[in-house]
């Protein structure tokens, strides 16, 4: 997948077949995010205009305002949630279905102010209970997908410089 402009264009190494699909965003992409299972892309503008993609049928299932800049955006391995950043604050959402609906998105999860940078990144553990985020305030912070009992976000900190990436082992 590459994003030029406001359009998708898809590569398919193995077959040699390039395709551009029927649809744009309202701007520059910013951010393109494809479910592990390849059935949902998530495309989101520079402005926070997201698309919700079903990869299968190629159709628009949903537009959605994220109404800030999305800083980091990742799918659960398991493919039934994704983690969207906006600066500071944070979302969990569930992942729609694969037919069009009135209301796509179901808000599974939100976190106010997790950093007090903006989120620069997220990593999800194998097991899709656990999410990482990390920002500009050189931190990283675990946090549960779903409640546990006495479980408290935790903090990594004490880094000297950015932090790039982030894996579960």
């Amino acid at each position: 997948m590459s994003p030029v402009g406001n359009k998708i264009n898809l590569f398919n190494l193995t077959t040699n077949i390039a395709q551009t699909l029927p649809f744009q965003n309202r701007s520059n992409i910013a951010r393109l995010c494809l479910s592990p299972n390849r059935k949902i892309l998530i495309s989101v503008d520079k402005e926070g205009f997201a698309l919700i993609i079903n990869m299968v049928r190629k159709v628009v299932m949903a537009h959605f305002n994220f109404r800030a800049e999305v800083t980091a955006m990742a799918f659960s391995p398991d493919s039934k949630f994704f983690f969207v950043a906006c600066g500071t604050k944070t979302k969990i959402f569930e992942t729609p279905d694969d037919i069009k609906t009135f209301s796509p998105l179901t808000l599974y999860k939100k976190y106010g102010n997790l950093h007090s940078q903006r989120i620069t990144g997220v990593a999800w553990s194998h097991d899709s209970r656990f999410i990482v985020t990390w920002s500009d305030d050189l931190t990283l912070k675990m946090i549960s997908l779903h409640k546990i009992p006495g479980f408290l976000p935790f903090t990594f900190s004490g880094n000297k410089r950015r932090i790039v990436s982030v894996i579960f082992s």
